[in-house]
């Protein structure tokens, strides 16, 4: 069975995950409730994986790596090796994760950025997108989903929550869209 890739993000109501200088600082004011379903979806997931800026603004947010108990990959142009933390790939996103997928283990969490969102949405990779939507109108940033060329895409809803003023969805992808 292979392992399921999840997508696990908070989103401004607008569709944007930071703002047009790249801050999610205005994610901080949203009040939810508890972890809002962090700690579940973690659990699910041996796998970590994001892009470069993510990674350097973890680094920035956070005193200790919040992830260390999971394998961590960030995919960066100028990084290679290991830094201790995360390992460092390079190529395609949608291969690499393929092939991650073959291991054994349990899931695979994409934090973003949204370069690797756009690819792996187009390719069809992402298995379960849990977005959290904070009350926050931001009128331009970073796109959650970048515009990209493909078919429509149909996902089934399995669940909405509220965490306090958070409205969490998730939806898991469809694989055959002729049967809905």
């Amino acid at each position: 069975m292979m392992k399921p890739v999840i997508l696990f993000i908070a989103a401004s109501l607008d569709g944007y995950i930071a703002d047009a200088e790249g801050n999610i600082d205005w994610l901080l004011k949203a009040e939810g409730e508890d972890d809002n379903g962090y700690d579940e979806m973690y659990r699910r997931v041996d796998t970590v994986v994001m892009g470069r800026k993510t990674y350097e603004h973890v680094l920035v947010l956070t005193d200790s790596f919040p992830y260390s108990d999971k394998e961590c990959y960030v995919f960066s142009t100028s990084r290679m090796g290991n830094d201790g933390r995360v390992s460092f790939v390079r190529g395609s996103v949608s291969e690499w994760l393929q092939n991650k997928q073959q291991e054994s283990g349990s899931g695979i969490w994409v934090v973003g950025g949204s370069d690797i969102i756009g690819t792996l949405l187009h390719e069809e990779l992402i298995d379960e997108y849990i977005i959290t939507l904070t009350p926050d109108l931001l009128g331009s940033g970073i796109p959650l989903f970048k515009q990209s060329p493909g078919p429509p895409k149909r996902l089934h809803l399995q669940e909405v929550k509220r965490w306090g003023e958070l409205a969490q969805l998730h939806y898991k992808r469809i694989r055959d869209m002729s049967s809905q």
